[in-house]
């Protein structure tokens, strides 16, 4: 990582990430202090200096114990000698107000207690963690971060020192000589610390052996695990040697494990040591044996805190802070400093800005002057070529015009040979209807005729009639009388014969009642034979047309089913429902390259029906346009009319289109309406075209509902650009439509027949929708064939009644006449006796005799009578028969004459559509010529005006070069404006006195420094702000760490003491910078206050200083502990419980590497185990003498 810089002042240097394995994963919002301390600590070497900006800054070397590090190794030498300071906090000044800012009241301090027992609780949880856990308690080798090994050459006193270091506890033990404090000072000058710092030397070349001229330092550092540092480029291990002369040179290498040359610069040593935060140049973490004397024995209350802030790093930042905030109060001064000179610049720069503005006016007009010289000499030329533009515009639109004249021939032409197309199809219309004319007044006169004799018959039989009634009327009364005569002549002969002769009246009188009964009964049925009989040939002759219907509905349904097969096997030609020469025709035009553009057809090959619902009834309204080809020219259309006339196509119109689309946008209705263009699905545009104009495609609504398509045209006014509707006449059978059209105010409505049964479709639709559309077809075609076959039935039925009932009456009047029969020889045996009753006069006889006759003349008349009376009825039924088939007849030629006045009104507006669009083609053929005449006057004129152009060019390239000329500037304008800018210019050089050259270079230099000015004040500003911020911020974490490491460091304290029941306190006055010890030793004074260290013994003050070095070492959370001579002024006891608490307190830092020397013998003081290394050093000159 890179060493920290100047605009690096204000970032913590970053550090490896902690292993957690002595993590108890407490979470109470105190920090851990060693993760506190690992995120906080500054670099403690080689920050570059701050030169002083205002004069006012102070020295940072007072407030500094240790003088920094230069800046390249090879300055290195120099500021080694040095030697070390003590700050005597006593002599200081007042509070600066960095210090005042630093401290904030000591307010993070105020909590000191509650610290402590938080402190406290995380060290009885992390030894009950041990405790419960047994394998807790071995220690465990980090797998980075270890020195492996040490080895000298030629250093200090060694020719050879090679040292193998364990993972962990390392014991160094050796006499006098033997090289243990070597050893310590080869890693601090190894790994890139200060000669000075080692209190062994000022500079490196005196730690070279004598009489030698280079000395060489090889440190082997552990690099495993998944944290290694760059392990792809080092491997398992780096090695860092150390190279340095008598002449002063000095130098690294940094290796991988295998040897291999990675690094020679210092800067990479640095990054390796900051990355396992090894602190080398810490006093507290490897102590040499001055300082380890010093802070044992010898230190004062503030010198220990001295030693303190140095070992945990508050003194390091604490400087690196201060530096800041001198740089930022000279930044400070700096910026008021640019505010002044730039109000001054300000100034000048305003000053020097009129009068280049002056200037610039004077400039500018002079350029403007010269332009509007230029532009003088080109204007004429200008408006030259402007009157060749304008020609040629006009040209353009002449084009156009002329174009648009030839597009508008080319549509009338096309237009008047639609209405001429329109027109024979009228007239042949009008011929093929007048040609029926004498057919049906063929009709009226035979129907008139029929109607005349019929009424002529009728009136014979009413006379008949009269002559008969009055007959009846004259017998009737003789009847009467010869009865009135009988009776009076029989009531004389009862007179004389008594009741005999009336017995026997009676009797005649009851057998002619019989025979008036028989003949009224077989009176009554002949009268109703006849309506039988004519029921029996009316249901006759509807069974008849049933059976013709069925018939008709059996090959309807034939051929839906057939039509459905074709579908569902793919079958069936495109082109089956035109004429059979169709597809030659379509292969002829393909082949024929003589037209100017392909026709199209046949139209209803390129139409798809989206709702095939509505394709009868499309097909049906189309008629022969579907038939129909499309073409553009009438060149195309005689081409194409000869060779349908060689094929014998008779029945497919051609339609001349023009090529441009009609645009129905504002013609259709709202877009709730289904209109049949929008259920069509049209191939070509010209096909749109043809069946916009035929059949006003996009104004036809299609409403299946009746009831809704009759609300829609009839309920109020009829919606807007809706010209026709469509709806289904279901009632009628499939296929069945109502057209309801919009015809002067008043709507008409038509049936719409299904096309030809034998028709095929001609409208292309989506198969599977056609098929299901033809599968409903045959089943309702089916449901209307069974509702035939149950009227004839019906029929049928009504038939065989008849007959039976005329049987019955037959068989009636047989009976009634052998009755008949049998009354008359009774009523003949009564007469014979009645006979013998008469007088001799025969009177009464001849009376009955002479009624006989009256009432056989009587009955006679009668029934002439009632034969007259039913003919006559007949009679009238033909009457009404002829007359009807007279009102019909006439109706047609009604009707006819309607169709004619149509023809004749269709011919009359087509003759004069004609005749208007004759004149309209005429008028079109006029404008386009004299769009042509305008055109060539035109095209003369421009050749005259550009050789106008070339003569007016040639003389102003002469003068100038070209300049732009604008819109709205002519030549007498630009002369108008030359003049007068040229006289303003003299009257200005008149009054003006300062050089041209002064007056730019004055503006250019004012506007630079003024710049400049502003960008470095906004610098400042904002650097300064930034920097105010990010101090602040770091003065906080400072607060904060000091406050947790101070009571990690007090509450280690306290548990060491316990180790041996002694009690204790760490007396921090971060206020006053002292830090002071009280211990009691005494454990049967439990209730006593702690005494003051001076009151201690020898091995007890070495023990308590001991305590408070593990306490402080346990805070700063460093990986690497040395301590050289710990137990010098110890007795035996002491030194063997300091040893035994050493070894205690570096298992249960677990990774960390210790390193402790002593020259007494290390067995029988502490409890060994496999992490416990001791390495026995023995005098060089002893190690010579043995060599020899």
């Amino acid at each position: 990582m890179p060493g920290r810089t100047i605009n690096q002042l204000g970032n913590a240097s970053r550090k490896r990430s902690r292993r957690q394995d002595d993590s108890d994963g407490d979470e109470d919002e105190v920090a851990d202090v060693q993760q506190a301390s690992a995120g906080l600590q500054g670099e403690p070497r080689k920050r570059a200096r701050v030169s002083d900006a205002g004069g006012s800054r102070k020295q940072a070397a007072k407030a500094r114990a240790v003088h920094e590090a230069s800046a390249s190794s090879s300055e290195e030498e120099g500021e080694e000698d040095v030697p070390m300071k003590e700050a005597d906090h006593d002599d200081a000044p007042a509070a600066t107000q960095y210090e005042i800012m630093r401290d904030a009241g000591f307010r993070h301090l105020e909590h000191a207690d509650e610290d402590d027992r938080r402190a406290t609780q995380r060290l009885q949880q992390k030894s009950q963690a041990r405790r419960s856990n047994r394998a807790g308690d071995l220690n465990k080798a980090a797998e980075n971060g270890i020195l492996e090994s040490i080895e000298c050459i030629n250093f200090m006193c060694h020719e050879r020192l090679k040292v193998e270091l364990g993972p962990l506890l390392n014991f160094v033990v050796g006499e006098n000589g033997s090289g243990k404090s070597a050893v310590l000072t080869a890693i601090t000058l190894c790994l890139g610390g200060k000669a000075s710092s080692t209190n062994r030397g000022g500079s490196l070349k005196n730690f070279i052996k004598e009489g030698q001229e280079k000395s060489r330092l090889t440190v082997k550092i552990k690099n495993r695990g998944h944290d290694a540092y760059q392990h792809d480029l080092y491997g398992d291990s780096i090695i860092i040697e150390r190279h340095f002369t008598k002449s002063g040179g000095s130098g690294f290498f940094v290796k991988s494990e295998t040897g291999n040359k990675v690094s020679t610069h210092k800067s990479e040593v640095d990054n390796i040591v900051e990355y396992y935060c090894l602190q080398v140049d810490n006093p507290l973490n490897i102590l040499s044996q001055d300082n380890a004397r010093q802070f044992l024995n010898q230190a004062s209350a503030k010198q220990k805190y001295k030693f303190f802030l140095q070992g945990v790093q508050l003194q390091q930042l604490d400087d690196d802070y201060r530096v800041i905030e001198e740089y930022l109060t000279s930044n400070e001064h700096k910026e008021g400093d640019l505010e002044v000179k730039l109000e001054a610049a300000q100034k000048k720069y305003e000053t020097a800005k009129r009068e280049y503005e002056l200037y610039m006016q004077s400039e500018e007009m002079r350029k403007k002057c010269r332009l509007l010289s230029q532009k003088a000499i080109w204007a004429q030329v200008v408006e030259a070529e402007r009157s060749v533009e304008r020609n040629e515009q006009r040209i353009n639109e002449a084009d156009g015009q002329v174009a648009e004249a030839q597009h508008v021939v080319t549509q009338k032409t096309q237009e008047l040979q639609i209405i001429d197309d329109q027109l024979a199809q009228a007239e042949e219309a009008l011929k093929a209807a007048k040609e029926e004319e004498g057919a049906l007044q063929a009709n009226v006169a035979a129907a008139e005729q029929e109607y005349r004799n019929a009424q002529k018959e009728l009136s014979t039989l009413q006379t008949m009639e009269r002559d008969a009634r009055s007959r009846l009327s004259n017998t009737s009364k003789e009847v009467k009388e010869y009865e009135q005569k009988i009776r009076e002549e029989e009531k004389r002969l009862q007179d004389l014969n008594g009741d005999a002769h009336s017995r026997k009246i009676e009797e005649l009188e009851a057998a002619q009642a019989k025979i008036k009964d028989i003949d009224r009964e077989s009176d009554e049925a002949n009268q109703r034979k006849p309506g039988l009989r004519e029921k029996m040939e009316a249901a006759r002759t509807e069974e008849n047309t049933v059976s013709k219907f069925m018939r008709q509905k059996q090959d309807e349904v034939a051929t839906a089913q057939n039509r459905v097969k074709e579908l569902e096997r793919g079958q069936g030609s495109l082109y089956a429902g035109y004429e059979p020469q169709v597809p030659n025709l379509l292969k002829m035009v393909e082949n024929d390259a003589g037209f100017e553009q392909k026709p199209i057809g046949p139209i209803g090959a390129h139409v798809q029906v989206l709702q095939p619902i509505w394709s009868p009834i499309l097909e049906k309204t189309f008629g022969e346009t579907l038939n129909g080809f499309i073409v553009t020219s009438k060149r195309d259309q005689q081409r194409l009319r000869e060779m349908m006339k060689r094929l014998k196509i008779e029945k497919c119109p051609i339609f001349i289109s023009t090529t441009r689309p009609i645009d129905t946008s504002r013609s259709e209705p709202d877009d709730n309406f289904v209109t049949i263009m929008r259920i069509l699905n049209i191939a070509n545009p010209l096909i749109r075209s043809q069946l916009i104009i035929n059949h006003r495609i996009e104004q036809t609504i299609l409403v299946e509902d009746k009831r809704d398509a009759e609300r829609i045209m009839m309920d109020g006014t009829v919606p807007r650009n809706v010209a026709a509707c469509f709806h289904l006449f279901k009632e009628k059978g499939f296929g069945w439509g109502v057209r309801l059209s919009v015809n002067a105010s008043r709507i008409s409505s038509s049936p719409v027949p299904p096309p030809n049964r034998f028709q095929k479709p001609r409208l292309r639709s989506d198969l599977h929708q056609e098929v299901s559309l033809q599968q409903e077809k045959v089943r309702q075609l089916e449901a209307e064939l069974g509702e035939l076959r149950r009227q004839g039935n019906s029929q049928t039925q009504i038939v065989k009644q008849c007959g039976l009932e005329i049987k019955t009456i037959e068989k009636t009047v047989e009976r009634n006449k052998q009755r008949l029969r049998t009354v008359q020889v009774e009523i003949d045996d009564i007469q014979r006796e009645l006979d013998s009753f008469d007088g001799a006069d025969g009177r009464l006889e001849t009376l009955r005799d002479s009624l006989k006759k009256a009432q056989e003349d009587y009955d006679s008349y009668g029934d002439q009578y009632g034969t007259i009376g039913l003919r006559k009825q007949e009679q009238n039924e033909k009457v009404e028969t002829s007359l009807g088939v007279f009102k019909e007849e006439k109706k047609k030629v009604q009707e006819f004459e309607t169709r004619v006045k149509k023809a004749e009104d269709k011919v009359k507006r087509g003759t004069d559509s004609r005749r208007l669009q004759v004149v309209q083609k005429n008028d079109a053929h006029d404008k386009l010529q004299m769009a042509e005449n305008e055109k060539t006057r035109l095209e003369g004129k421009r050749e005259r005006l550009e050789e106008t152009v070339r003569d007016y060019t040639a003389e102003a390239v002469k003068g100038c070069p070209r300049v732009h000329i604008g819109e709205e500037e002519t030549y007498t304008v630009i002369a108008t404006q030359y003049e007068s800018l040229r006289q303003t210019l003299k009257d200005r050089e008149r009054r003006r006195g300062t050089s041209d050259e002064d007056v730019v270079r004055q503006a250019n230099e004012t506007k630079e420094e003024f710049a400049r000015l502003q960008k470095d004040v906004e610098s400042a500003r904002r650097d300064n702000k930034a920097m105010k911020n990010n101090l602040a911020e770091r003065l906080q974490r400072w607060r904060l760490f000091q406050r947790y490491i101070s009571s990690c460091s007090r509450a280690n304290f306290m548990y060491l003491l316990s180790e041996r029941d002694f009690r204790g306190r760490l007396i921090l006055d971060h206020e006053n910078h002292t830090l002071d010890v009280q211990v009691e030793p005494d454990r049967t004074r439990k209730n006593a206050a702690a005494r003051n260290t001076k009151t201690l013994s020898g091995g007890e003050k070495s023990f308590s200083s001991i305590c408070l070095l593990l306490a402080i070492w346990e805070a700063m959370g460093s990986p690497l502990r040395c301590l050289d001579e710990f137990d010098v002024f110890m007795d035996n006891v002491n030194r063997a419980i300091s040893t035994e608490m050493l070894v205690h307190a570096a298992r249960n830092s677990i990774g960390r590497q210790y390193i402790l020397i002593t020259p007494n013998a290390i067995e029988g003081r502490a409890t060994l185990d496999k992490d416990v290394k001791i390495i026995r050093l023995t005098d060089p000159r002893q190690r010579r003498l043995a060599d020899l």
